[in-house]
């Protein structure tokens, strides 16, 4: 059985914020990059594990789609992931 994906309102508004970024040069590749960004993700659904495993929050795991890197937390006992946030690999990681 597939896992469920949840998404944070703050990875919500990081989505919109990297492809609203995308697309004030391009409109057709940010919705190009959002679809296959997504699709990653979607991924994550069959292989909850597939991304690394934080250095510093053991919980929290690491899913690279360049240059976004994607971070997530896996429920077992509720089999959802929950998509925490995103960010571009050049910024600083943010405060959780």
């Amino acid at each position: 059985m597939d896992y469920h994906l949840i998404y944070s309102q703050k990875a919500l508004d990081d989505l919109a914020e990297i492809v609203g970024y995308i697309a004030e040069d391009d409109p057709e590749a940010a919705s190009r990059f959002g679809e296959s960004l997504l699709d990653h993700i979607q991924m994550l659904t069959r292989f909850p594990k597939m991304g690394t495993i934080s250095r510093k929050r053991r919980y929290i795991r690491k899913l690279v789609h360049s240059p976004v890197l994607v971070y997530y937390k896996i429920s077992e006992a509720r089999r959802n992931i929950g998509i925490l946030y995103l960010r571009h690999a050049a910024r600083r990681l943010p405060r959780v």
